[in-house]
């Protein structure tokens, strides 16, 4: 055989080699286990509750950048609980409790009343237990129904682990999910990786709090901008639905603005509208962009009020083509009222212009701001 499918060194009978181990990675994947440890803890401490009376393990997976939960619950974790099990986790390293690990009977183990064990899972007797207590295991089994021990993390495992819940230096929990029905996720990061998450969550906090200051077309760009970096960023997912709340209020703020510049712009339109003329109908320009709805609205808003028919244009420069609409006010003298369809289609006729209406109401775009003196010749003459 060999080493590896790639590798050309062949091994044979009788060959002697030298194992290592990489204690630097072995270190991280000790870390996420215990700290899953502490995590399955945390969820029976704060997640508890009638609609979910019990909680068991559904599954663990723990490597050097990560460690992974599934466990049993019945819809997404409330978002104060989660955060309550993330800031139990970081209580626990601050603490600096230590982790014990020790060989014990079976039957004697079993009798802990804190002890976490997975369904179905047949152990050895002797078993291993890992406590992470600030209570020696032997102590515990001197009373091992005692009610205090709930306080602590005990359960049967044989994987590796730190000595120190102080040596994980920090945990985040970077995601909440469901996986099946009744089956939850929970995806976290210690050490390093956690200590930066947690800072970049602080700085992203401070930003979105700055963001507050902005108003108007500022505050929708950083709120735009912090958005997108806050959805990608990889910190507590705790700390990122709070923020996605904030940028929510925000948006809030920044729509309001929105209808009160768009009530401004119309005001400002009409005003061009309804200037005085000595004309039968009214053609003008004012240049909105070719926002149909903003047309919609001085259509509307100029029918209830004015009495002369109305063609308007209004240029996109960027997009190089411009709206022609037209409106006949419902108040309009019966000898001066327009055909708005016919008058829209006269005053476009030869642009390739693109659009309807009816007798009321109509609205074509035009390609090509060279042409918006020959639409305006022409709806003149109609």
């Amino acid at each position: 055989g060999t080493l590896n499918p790639s590798s050309t060194t062949a091994l044979s009978v009788g060959d002697v080699g030298t194992c290592h181990v990489d204690y630097t990675r072995r270190t991280s994947i000790a870390s996420n286990h215990t700290m899953t440890h502490v995590l399955n803890h945390g969820l029976r401490k704060y997640c508890i509750s009638s609609k979910n009376p019990q909680i068991d393990q559904k599954g663990s997976y723990n490597d050097d950048s990560k460690l992974r939960f599934d466990f049993s619950y019945n819809g997404p974790i409330p978002p104060q609980s989660l955060s309550d099990v993330e800031q139990y986790c970081n209580t626990s390293i601050s603490q600096k409790l230590a982790v014990e690990c020790k060989v014990e009977k079976l039957e004697d183990a079993q009798q802990l009343s804190t002890v976490r064990a997975v369904f179905g899972e047949t152990y050895p007797d002797p078993v291993r237990v890992v406590s992470i207590a600030n209570t020696s295991i032997s102590d515990m089994l001197q009373a091992p129904e005692s009610k205090e021990w709930m306080e602590y993390s005990v359960e049967f495992c044989g994987g590796t682990h730190l000595s120190n819940t102080s040596d994980a230096q920090a945990l985040v929990i970077v995601s909440e999910e469901g996986i099946a029905k009744g089956i939850r996720r929970i995806t976290g990061i210690t050490r390093q990786a956690a200590v930066d998450a947690t800072n970049r969550g602080e700085t992203l906090t401070l930003l979105v709090a700055d963001a507050k200051e902005l108003t108007g077309a500022a505050l929708e760009a950083e709120v735009k901008r912090l958005g997108a970096e806050v959805t990608v960023a990889i910190i507590s997912t705790v700390t990122k639905t709070k923020l996605k709340a904030v940028l929510q209020s925000y948006s809030k703020t920044i729509l309001a603005w929105k209808k009160e510049q768009a009530a401004q712009r119309v005001k400002s339109i009409l005003a061009t509208a309804t200037a005085p003329t000595t004309t039968s109908n009214v053609v003008c320009r004012y240049d909105f962009g070719t926002d149909g709805k903003t047309a919609k609205t001085v259509m509307t808003q100029y029918q209830k009020q004015q009495e002369k028919p109305l063609l308007m244009i209004s240029a996109d420069e960027t997009a190089n083509r411009f709206l022609v609409f037209c409106v006949t006010p419902k108040g309009c003298a019966k000898e001066q009222k327009v055909n708005c369809k016919a008058w829209a289609a006269a005053a476009t006729e030869g642009t390739n212009g693109k659009g309807g209406g009816k007798a009321d109401t109509a609205q074509f775009t035009v390609e090509g701001l060279e042409k918006i003196d020959g639409v305006l010749e022409k709806a003149r003459a109609f």
